[in-house]
């Protein structure tokens, strides 16, 4: 989420990056209705206009979020078996 601050002195809008980040809560046996709604919007709980993409090579697996109607972007990190599991969504 990117929010607007007056800087000191008046010279324009200073802009800062606040990222959120979690920790997926799902199962690795989860239905994929579970699987998808782990990944969830923070701020508007929507699970079905959420846009997703896996990075889930290295060591910490993981999937980068956005939500077109609250236009928020947020981390979820993954255990090595729900890493798995997203990929098997694909």
């Amino acid at each position: 989420m990117v929010s607007g601050c007056r800087r000191p002195g008046g010279r324009g809008m200073l802009r800062a990056m606040i990222e959120l980040a979690d920790v997926a809560r799902f199962r690795p046996s989860d239905p994929d209705a579970l699987v998808t709604a782990s990944l969830a919007c923070p701020l508007c709980l929507g699970s079905e206009q959420v846009h997703w993409r896996a990075a889930l090579e290295g060591h910490d697996p993981s999937v980068l979020c956005s939500c077109p109607d609250c236009d928020e972007h947020w981390l979820v990190y993954l255990a090595p078996q729900q890493a798995l599991r997203i990929g098997l969504l694909g």
